[in-house]
């Protein structure tokens, strides 16, 4: 796996959900790259190249959260706006995944050992130097010790549950891509974004078509979710279809059972649009 492309992936897949989802043409993306590029131009500026990996980790952190100013709003935490790099460079505002992008992109282009974990609860951060790991939290940039991360987790899980190493790991680009895109349906569909949640969840269809993709697993949830926008727009019968059908794919997933027994009254209401 290319380090690079580790650290890259999320903001990419970030850059894509930005040129799916809205109706600009890409002309945000110009202003986007400029600013990245500012961030990396002024980090370069306060961190010099021959200081100690740890001092230019701790350098990185202050610029980002002290002198920048960046943050994560409690008040506005799943806002869909949170996604998109052109708000958060702009505002200083995100969630922990999209200030994790930023601070990814940084240590690409300042070659420091950052590397994204799949925490269950969020995306954190790891730096590895010298045999040594440290746990980093986007929300605030501060550091997490065992202690942290175990209250974390059974905030999640509940008390007394272990996490085990997989949980801290460093996660591999497809997993980065799958779960910004999980947390990217969930904020589009529960604000009833539907053009863009129906044009990013068809684009990544596209993707399942292919044998190799290693996350072909997946289509069932995506049609799942296409589903549940097809019916907020009213287009019962195409919902219909995509729902059965992750129903017959997974039927002992939690969410299955709620939609068995929300589909007779989705074919009740397409029933209805027959009638008229």
């Amino acid at each position: 796996m290319k380090i690079d492309l580790l650290k890259q992936s999320l903001y990419l897949e970030m850059e894509s959900f930005y040129l799916i989802t809205t109706e600009d043409d890409g002309e945000d993306l110009r202003t986007i790259r400029s600013l990245m590029g500012g961030l990396v131009r002024k980090a370069r500026k306060v961190i010099p190249a021959d200081d100690d990996v740890r001092v230019k980790i701790h350098k990185l952190l202050q610029l980002m959260y002290g002198d920048w100013g960046f943050e994560c709003d409690p008040q506005h935490y799943f806002q869909t706006e949170n996604l998109y790099l052109s708000y958060v460079l702009r505002s200083h505002r995100g969630m922990p995944v999209s200030l994790g992008c930023i601070l990814l992109y940084l240590a690409d282009k300042l070659a420091l050992p950052l590397y994204p974990v799949m925490f269950p609860t969020q995306l954190i951060l790891r730096a590895d130097v010298d045999n040594e790991v440290a746990f980093i939290d986007p929300w605030d940039g501060k550091y997490l010790n065992q202690q942290d991360l175990q209250k974390l987790y059974e905030g999640t899980f509940g008390f007394g549950a272990t996490m085990s190493q997989e949980d801290l790991a460093v996660a591999k680009p497809h997993e980065l891509r799958e779960r910004f895109a999980q947390l990217a349906k969930s904020c589009l569909i529960r604000e009833e974004h539907n053009d863009a949640a129906l044009k990013y969840i068809e684009s990544r269809l596209l993707n399942y078509k292919y044998e190799d993709y290693p996350y072909k697993a997946f289509e069932p949830y995506e049609r799942r979710d296409r589903g549940l926008v097809l019916a907020q727009m009213g287009a019962y019968h195409a919902a219909v279809e995509d729902l059965q059908y992750f129903v017959e794919k997974c039927p002992d997933d939690p969410t299955a059972f709620m939609l068995m027994a929300q589909l007779p009254e989705i074919k009740k209401e397409l029933h209805n649009d027959l009638l008229h």
